[in-house]
């Protein structure tokens, strides 16, 4: 792939629980930049509904396994906003 391709590659965001009811859909398709972190996919995700998706938490995967803010989201990965989840 070159660095033009990588450039202007789109990922499916899949959503769950009560995101996806928020935003009436089970899945976004976002432009990916050149190098997007999660807390670009987060403020991204807050900008399409802020004043209700401020008041839930939610928390992002990357390929199946929770990513903190500071994970790099590359053009494969599998990404999915989940709730928050709790062990017990």
């Amino acid at each position: 792939m070159t660095k033009e391709e990588q450039i202007h590659t789109t990922i499916t965001v899949k959503l769950f629980a009560s995101v996806r009811e928020i935003l009436g859909r089970d899945k976004i398709t976002l432009n990916l930049s050149d190098k997007m972190y999660v807390r670009d996919l987060r403020k991204m995700i807050l900008e399409l509904s802020p004043l209700v998706l401020k008041k839930i938490q939610f928390v992002i995967a990357i390929n199946y396994k929770i990513a903190d803010d500071a994970a790099i989201i590359n053009h494969m990965d599998e990404v999915a906003i989940l709730p928050p989840v709790s062990g017990g």
